[in-house]
């Protein structure tokens, strides 16, 4: 009992204590209820005395505006292809199922290529046969017989023409493809060089004419009679002696050697003969080169090219046949379809749909009609896709269709929009996702509500701005605007108020 009077006392100083804090609080709301008025007071109080009604008024301050539109979309593959095999046959094998990433060149199906492999073994198999030592060993042998007919051809034909006019012949034959490309060189650059050089083949071809028209002056002066005279004996058996013998003209009296000279066919056979050999030498020498190279030259012919070159071909359509019977992807992309299964008959007909979803990803995005002003190239967009609702992704507008699309219920703004940056999850054509494409923005703008806002009859911009308790009408120029406010680019200064409502 005798310590209940302290408690009593500190309770009550408690009490006391507590009573005092909520006078302080009660003051405090006193004087903001009192600044509350005040404010009022002269914000609206005082307008409505000044001007006989109420209005509600705003500062002009700076600030950041944006416009925008919501819209909505898919994601799209860039490219599309469906196609199939390039033959019919029977499916033995399918690699793929939808939904699988694919590179170029991949193989997806196979269909039964026995028999064609088989022909593409045996075709090989002859090209090889072309390359073979035996084969070489051939080729060789007949350049060597063609170089021994064309020495025998040769000499037969200097014996029918001599020697000396078969010589000049062939030394006036080399001066005169000399001049032709002295000649040639010198159309292509002229130059007082290039000129002197056609002038000293020329000189060699003239001198070598001469030689030549010398050698046949021998020849039927001296060689023809010696080498294909018709001789008979004159002599007596003691003195022996061979002269040439001669025939009369029984109209004219003249007298004339009788000389068995070469026919035009003697010497047409002999010139043949070597260019025959020339020919299989010439052609026996490419074909050794096309099989160390593997590579047929432009403008070689013979028989046994042509058989090289009918080799090669078997062996290309061969492949390309067994090759037809593989499925093969075109691009890199996503299996979105698959119409085919081991078994079963196929023709050429498509059977595989590849999606191309390279990233940056691409959008089929829709606007609402109203939107339009929205849609220009290059506009930044925000993405969020429906399998990321989290985060946010940049892009651009890459593509605006000049036409509206028609829906259900309204037509729409059809855009494309490109991501600026791929991201780290991989997506399914067809997510959806939904996209605020901005048409503008502006930092730091001077703004005031859009229903401060008015036409006047000249079609300009005005506001109402208070000024010493005054209500001043003022002309405007808007910048960029959006439902609530609007960018005042000149006409108004921050800090000053504006009335709206």
């Amino acid at each position: 009992m005798e310590r209940s009077a302290p408690l009593t006392s500190e309770r009550g100083s408690l009490k006391s204590s507590k009573n005092k804090k909520f006078a302080w609080i009660a003051a405090a709301i006193a004087v903001f209820a009192l600044a509350g008025v005040y404010v009022y007071y002269t914000r609206v109080v005082a307008t409505q005395n000044a001007t006989g009604s109420q209005v509600q008024t705003t500062v002009v301050r700076p600030g950041d505006l944006t416009v925008s539109a919501s819209g909505s979309g898919t994601l799209i593959a860039q490219t599309d292809a469906s196609f199939g095999f390039d033959t019919s046959g029977q499916v033995t094998d399918v690699y793929v199922k939808v939904g699988d990433q694919v590179e170029a060149g991949q193989v997806l199906a196979q269909l039964d290529n026995t028999l064609l492999k088989m022909k593409y073994d045996e075709a090989q198999r002859n090209l090889q046969e072309l390359y073979s030592a035996a084969s070489i060993a051939t080729i060789e042998q007949e350049i060597a017989t063609a170089q021994d007919s064309e020495a025998s051809a040769r000499e037969w034909l200097a014996y029918l023409i001599s020697p000396d006019v078969a010589e000049a012949e062939e030394n006036l034959a080399i001066a005169q493809q000399e001049l032709t490309n002295a000649q040639a060189a010198a159309n292509a650059s002229p130059s007082e060089a290039a000129n002197q050089a056609v002038q000293k083949k020329q000189q060699a071809v003239d001198y070598l004419n001469e030689k030549l028209t010398q050698a046949w002056t021998y020849y039927n002066n001296v060689y023809l009679p010696e080498n294909f005279g018709v001789y008979k004996n004159a002599g007596t058996r003691r003195y022996p002696k061979q002269v040439l013998a001669t025939t009369t003209d029984p109209i004219t009296g003249e007298e004339t050697a009788d000389i068995n000279a070469p026919s035009t066919d003697d010497l047409t056979t002999a010139q043949n003969n070597i260019a025959q050999a020339q020919e299989t030498i010439s052609e026996g020498k490419t074909y050794l080169d096309i099989l160390n190279s593997g590579v047929i030259p432009d403008g070689a012919v013979g028989a046994r090219i042509t058989g090289f070159y009918e080799a090669q071909l078997a062996v290309e359509n061969a492949k390309s046949a067994l090759d037809d019977t593989q499925l093969i992807a075109p691009i890199r992309g996503t299996v979105t379809s698959l119409d085919l299964s081991v078994g079963e008959q196929v023709g050429t007909s498509s059977v595989v749909t590849l999606s191309q979803l390279n990233q940056p990803y691409i959008l089929d995005v829709y606007l609402d009609e109203a939107d339009w002003s929205m849609a220009e190239l290059g506009n930044k967009v925000n993405v969020t896709f429906d399998l990321l609702p989290d985060q946010a992704y940049p892009g651009k507008v890459t593509q605006v269709y000049p036409e509206l699309s028609p829906s259900f219920e309204t037509a729409l703004v059809h855009l494309v929009v490109q991501l600026d940056q791929d991201i780290s999850q991989d997506l399914p054509a067809g997510t959806g996702v939904s996209v605020e494409v901005v048409g503008g923005e502006s930092k730091g703008a001077l703004l005031v509500p859009v229903d401060a806002v008015h036409k006047g009859d000249d079609g300009k911009s005005y506001i109402t701005v208070l000024q010493n308790g005054q209500q001043v009408e003022r002309e405007i120029t808007i910048g960029l605007k959006n439902e609530t406010y609007a960018e005042v680019t000149s006409g108004l200064a921050a800090g000053e108020i504006v009335v709206s409502g």
